[in-house]
């Protein structure tokens, strides 16, 4: 059996943006932010410049051509400028959202009509809440193509919490669940089953996301040596029988070769050695992916 794992961030289109406000009237935008600024806001690398936001606990550091363009329109507004604040109306309101066009690109879904395979989705960014008739207008679009989401993972449940280090330990760990048969809580694998596939195909456009899975094999490995000794024999099993592979395919703007494929097994050498590791009783508790 084989599945499919798609980021659904990564064939959106939107131009949703952050809104900077002021405190007093926080419902009605002062400036527009799109989320690459809003992120280098974020990051701090115009600390330098001392145009400091800080709002609901955080602090946004902007560039000097950005607080030129707040100073005249606060003056137009009479705004107090001292008393700014950043919104994410655009991503957190639901009204809000409705009314925002959102295009999507279904070209990854065309070689997947006619085959015998499951789909599931990974929503990093799109929070199941808030995006709900979003999400409705994907899957009628998938629909006309006569495929079917089998279900969803929604990874993030507010703008803030997003780290991309840990979207792309989750995602891997997802693929990584399927491809065994078991679930995994805590970086351990348990006794619950989960629908298993001997192929995974992973379709993304993150950089991490894509680095990381292509060390599938290294982050398997950890989770093994910290799952008890029940489930350690069941992976070894089911790594006997089948032939387990994750088919990377990673995004790209190239219109020649929008998607470019690796394929990596997972490797039963990689099992053995964490056995013997095991059984010699070294100690990996401190080894983190």
């Amino acid at each position: 059996m084989k599945a499919n794992f798609v980021d659904l961030d990564s064939i959106i289109q939107t131009k949703q943006s952050a809104w900077i406000v002021s405190k007093a009237d926080p419902n009605i935008p002062i400036h527009r932010i799109a989320k690459h600024k809003f992120n280098i806001f974020k990051s701090g690398i115009y600390r330098s410049q001392n145009n400091k936001i800080d709002f609901n606990g955080k602090t946004f550091w902007l560039d000097n051509d950005t607080m030129e363009i707040l100073t005249k329109k606060c003056k137009k507004l009479k705004c107090d400028i001292s008393q700014l604040g950043i919104s994410m109306q655009e991503f957190l309101n639901t009204s809000i959202i409705d009314d925002i066009e959102f295009d999507f690109d279904m070209s990854c879904f065309r070689p997947m009509i006619n085959q015998d395979v499951d789909i599931y989705i990974i929503a990093t960014k799109l929070t199941k809440k808030n995006y709900t008739e979003k999400i409705k207008e994907f899957e009628e679009k998938l629909k006309e193509m006569g495929l079917s989401v089998k279900d969803h993972y929604f990874l993030s449940e507010t703008f803030y919490n997003r780290n991309r280090d840990e979207i792309a330990f989750y995602k891997v760990k997802i693929l990584i669940q399927h491809l065994i048969g078991l679930k995994i809580e805590n970086e351990i694998f348990t006794d619950e089953k989960v629908q298993q596939y001997d192929q995974v195909s992973l379709f993304d456009d993150s950089y991490k996301t894509i680095h990381l899975a292509e060390k599938i094999n290294t982050v398997l490995e950890k989770f093994i040596l910290k799952s008890d000794r029940s489930e350690k024999l069941k992976i070894k099993e089911t790594m006997k029988e089948k032939d387990l592979v994750l088919k990377v395919n990673k995004l790209t703007n190239n219109k020649v070769k929008p998607i470019e494929t690796k394929l990596i097994p997972l490797v039963f050498s990689n099992v053995i050695r964490s056995f013997e590791n095991y059984s010699s009783g070294f100690d990996f508790s401190r080894d983190k992916v």
